[in-house]
């Protein structure tokens, strides 16, 4: 503290020395006359009119705060310049209720109290409140930041000045000698409205956010009400479990009977040291257990810890799956099996579309692959409606060949409206539109999607025009043998192979027979390695269950689950359609969750060979398991 001041202290160095002596290593510790005359010296040049000086209004203004577990400490200073002068030392002493606050709050009173006191000179005046406490700088100086409830009622007594909370370290804070020096006459007033509101502000929000208790008058009033804890209580007093016959409920806690004790002052039975409570109370204890809203093994822990009754484990397992809120907020993961798709008959009768994009200049690029050879068509559009796609559409179908198969597409908005179901109908093709938000069940375009967009990613990084990269890409891909079929889309498609930059012999094109058997082993090997790594099983649902649906997560409170059940109507494959008042909504299986509230009926029908159990309860309702196509079964056996 004198360090901080020594500028305005006269042989500042010739006065410590006596001082400056006593912190060598090899000097023994001695005070004495010289030492004190030296400690005297200082005292009386820190409060000099050297050192202090009058408060201009006009000068840069300084609050040094400091707290210990003892005191607070303060000091007003002024810049003169380049130079600093004390204005006026304050402290005080902690009040007991004071000191049993956390550091933190200690020295956020510090700042309270230090600004209240000084109140005459910083009021209407911007100036710099100095910690050594560095939460405090992004707690006030953040006007989102949120407070514990101490500290922000004093936040709101800080309101009326005009004040930046700046840290520096401690070693630099001349306020803590001050702070663990306080001046016990001025401790502050037990009974003044200043030092009783924050702990009122703090009962206040514990009595009003703690929900009503059970209280231990009211599970001896409900015990000596039970018939059957009175009986429990008599056998303990007696020991005459002996006479407890079979098939009752006393059985139950015959098993335990080594734990059990009766309270004679109460007459509240303990398990062990957990109070048995009385069977008009169960309810209400797993209610206040699942007050949290927490799963099933944190219920039960809470539970086990202070309480036992009969069927305790089972009761509360009961509750949490029967909760709504518990069911809408808590995600389940099941995974399908692979729906494998035969190989088309020929090239250009199936195929897959769908749009990538926008991409950084607003366009969009529209995808086709044929299913049969994998060949791939890229168009570049500046509009998704229908009335830019169906021409597009219209010339590459002219070009290529005939389309008289099927177009598998999204639910996206050029897909999904009169004018693309009046082209469909016009060129002859069937239009398949996948389960909604289920992009796996357009594979073959989806896949093709992540190779196209690390052609567009490439092109960017090199800076390279990426619509000229585009067509190279779609020369290489084209000519390029696939992993699948072994053979090169272009030599699928057009019955010869592409001229590409490299030399190259011409061969002849093999069977047919032989490309789908390569097809097919690969789409068996890819499902089942596949399905056994997700641990994929058909999500046995049927007309008539009752299910939650999930939902677009839009913020941090947006539930896992659409709390308002549906009915399932329509079951086809993994596709489901659930329906409620008004709305009907379809998904692929694993967007839908059984509510386990509402069920009350069992799957008695086997539908499209997915599911061979003939009866599944429904709480736990899990097949046995799945079953592939039939032409599928052999190669899926050697596999």
């Amino acid at each position: 503290m004198a360090n901080y001041c020594s500028r305005f202290i006269p042989d500042f160095a010739t006065v410590t020395e006596p001082l400056r002596k006593l912190t060598r290593k090899s000097t023994p510790w001695q005070w004495g006359a010289e030492q004190d005359a030296a400690l005297s010296t200082l005292r009386e040049s820190l409060t000099s009119e050297t050192t202090m000086a009058y408060f201009d209004p006009n000068r840069e203004t300084e609050l040094i705060v400091d707290a210990s577990p003892v005191g607070l400490g303060a000091i007003l200073l002024q810049k003169n310049k380049e130079k600093k002068h004390i204005i006026a030392y304050a402290s005080r002493a902690l009040s007991d209720v004071e000191r049993r606050y956390s550091q933190t709050e200690r020295e956020a009173l510090a700042i309270v109290w230090s600004c209240e006191h000084f109140h005459l000179y910083i009021y209407g005046k911007e100036f710099t409140m100095v910690t050594d406490h560095k939460p405090l700088e992004l707690i006030w100086n953040n006007p989102r930041s949120k407070p514990p409830a101490r500290i922000e009622r004093w936040g709101l007594r800080l309101q009326p000045y005009n004040l930046k909370v700046e840290y520096r370290k401690g070693s630099d804070n001349p306020a803590d000698y001050m702070s663990r020096h306080p001046i016990p006459e001025q401790a502050p007033t037990k009974n003044t409205r200043a030092t009783k509101v924050a702990e009122e502000y703090v009962n206040f929000i514990m009595h009003n956010s703690t929900p009503k208790a059970m209280t231990l008058d009211e599970i001896k009033c409900e015990t000596l009400k039970d018939e059957t804890l009175q009986k429990v209580s008599t056998l303990i007093r007696n020991n005459t479990w002996h006479t407890v016959t079979k098939d009752t409920v006393l059985r139950q806690y015959e098993h335990v009977k080594s734990e059990l004790t009766v309270l004679h002052e109460n007459d509240i039975i303990l398990k062990g040291s957990r109070i048995v409570i009385p069977s008009a109370l169960e309810h209400r204890v797993l209610q206040l257990a699942h007050e949290a809203h927490q799963g099933f093994t944190k219920t039960k822990a809470l539970l086990r810890e202070r309480v036992w009754f009969p069927n305790i484990d089972r009761q509360a397992e009961a509750m949490v799956r029967n909760c709504l809120a518990c069911q809408a907020n808590t995600p389940e993961t099941h995974n399908e099996p692979l729906q494998v798709s035969e190989l088309p008959d020929t090239v250009w009768q199936d195929v897959s579309a769908d749009f990538y994009g926008p991409l950084p200049t607003g366009e969009h690029l529209l995808v086709i692959v044929d299913e049969y050879s994998r060949y791939p068509v890229v168009e570049v559009m500046h509009s998704t409606s229908a009335n830019s796609v169906i021409p597009v559409m219209d010339k590459i179908f002219s070009q290529i060949l005939s389309m008289t198969g099927t177009v598998k597409t999204d639910n996206g908005p050029p897909f999904n409206g009169e004018q693309f179901s009046k082209f469909a109908a016009y060129m002859g093709f069937h239009h398949r539109k996948i389960t909604p938000l289920w992009p796996q069940a357009n594979a073959t375009a989806e896949r093709f999607m992540r190779t196209l967009g690390k052609c567009l990613r490439v092109a960017h990084m090199e800076n390279i025009p990426w619509k000229q990269h585009l067509y190279t890409f779609l020369r290489e891909y084209r000519a390029t043998p696939h992993s699948t079929t072994t053979t090169s889309p272009a030599e699928l498609l057009l019955n010869r192979r592409m001229h590409t930059k490299m030399p190259s012999m011409s061969t002849p094109i093999r069977p047919d027979e032989d490309l789908r058997r390569r097809d097919r082993k690969a789409k068996v090997k890819m499902k089942a390695y596949s399905d056994t790594c997700r641990h994929a099983a058909p999500y046995p649902l049927r007309p008539g269950d009752m299910v939650l649906c999930s939902q677009p997560r839009h913020n941090k409170l947006t539930t896992a689950y659409n709390p308002k059940p549906y009915r399932v109507t329509t079951v086809k494959g993994s596709m489901v359609t659930a329906e409620r008042t008004g709305h009907r909504v379809t998904r692929n299986s694993s967007f839908k969750k059984l509510n386990h509230g509402l069920c009350d009926t069992s799957v008695t029908e086997v539908e499209d060979g997915e599911v061979t159990a003939d009866t599944i309860p429904v709480l736990g309702r899990y097949p046995a398991r799945h079953r592939l196509p039939p032409q599928y079964l052999k190669d899926f056996d050697t596999a």
